[in-house]
């Protein structure tokens, strides 16, 4: 695929911020980078979107542990408290025409709530909120295509979505005769939540069984006896935010579970830990590499996208686990 789709004679003007890591990602590919003018304290990717000013942070300490982040999240929505903080006087002087942002899930990233002490403070009601809140991936291919036909780039948009949808294609053709091996994945440590919305859908593209949740439907807690009853091939831990080097600090509260290492994904050493934060957390541009990463790992026999080290690692090969 492209990394950038360009579209004839695109006629949006004015200022965009865009306070999602993903739908950054979308508009850089439709060749509107220079009308974003601000992004969220997430946003990293294209490297050259980096030096925009950041509208938002988190009001939560993200590097604690997965089991602290949850307690402090939990704090914050008892006490009616917001999670991310918005620099309002920044965003008054950019003076955006768009922002993107979501309502589907307060917690993951900046939502259209917490825009509402901005318009509380600014009379200008030319600003346009779009919430970009896809669910799985036929929605994440309609809202690719809402966002391109919203900012006149309805060719570069047909461009994209058409290369989507052949990858897609190729991967269901490609998958249909080969054994489904079952397959956990994990989006949370403490507590465990296993990955839902588009997340089943990746894991069938890549010719695997997902065994929790449906596509479309959120994560929810599971219990570590779940696990151990439905005994996967493969276990895929990819935890919301983190990163490789940061969800390997975290594996604790599994490792030390007696009924681990009887796990047949750990018996056959099968457990691997994937940069959740880059790859799969994010419901836009990324989803053919997701679909790309967890074929290499389930099928290594037929994919080989060289990901190993950059976009997952096996836990066999770490180092004092």
């Amino acid at each position: 695929m492209k990394s950038v789709y360009i579209s004839r004679k695109s006629k949006f003007s004015g200022n965009i911020i865009s306070l999602l890591a993903s739908t950054t990602e979308i508009l850089c590919a439709l060749g509107l980078k220079e009308k974003i003018v601000g992004i969220s304290h997430e946003c990293d990717n294209p490297i050259d979107i980096l030096d925009l000013p950041r509208i938002s942070k988190p009001n939560i300490n993200i590097n604690n542990s997965s089991k602290d982040i949850n307690t402090s999240v939990e704090n914050s929505v008892f006490n009616k408290l917001p999670i991310y903080n918005l620099d309002m006087e920044l965003l008054k002087t950019l003076k955006p025409k768009i922002i993107f942002t979501q309502d589907m899930c307060n917690v993951c990233a900046v939502s259209q709530k917490d825009l509402n002490n901005y318009f509380s403070h600014v009379s200008n009601s030319d600003v346009e909120v779009i919430s970009y809140s896809p669910n799985s991936l036929t929605e994440i291919l309609k809202e690719i295509k809402f966002i391109g036909e919203k900012l006149d780039c309805e060719f570069g948009v047909n461009a994209l979505l058409t290369d989507l949808k052949i990858r897609l294609k190729t991967f269901k053709q490609e998958n249909q005769k080969e054994k489904k091996p079952s397959v956990a994945f994990i989006e949370w440590i403490e507590p465990i939540y296993f990955g839902g919305n588009w997340i089943p859908e990746l894991i069938n593209y890549a010719g695997g069984k997902y065994i929790f949740g449906e596509p479309g439907v959120h994560s929810s807690i599971i219990s570590f006896d779940e696990i151990v009853s439905s005994d996967p091939d493969y276990i895929l831990i990819a935890p919301c935010g983190f990163n490789i080097d940061k969800t390997l600090e975290e594996l604790e509260p599994f490792l030390k579970r007696p009924e681990w290492r009887f796990l047949k994904a750990v018996r056959n050493n099968n457990v691997y830990v994937l940069d959740g934060n880059k790859y799969f957390n994010r419901p836009g541009m990324g989803i053919i590499t997701s679909v790309e990463i967890i074929a290499e790992i389930i099928h290594s026999e037929k994919f080989i996208y060289q990901f190993e080290n950059i976009a997952w690692v096996r836990l066999n090969q770490i180092e004092n686990f």
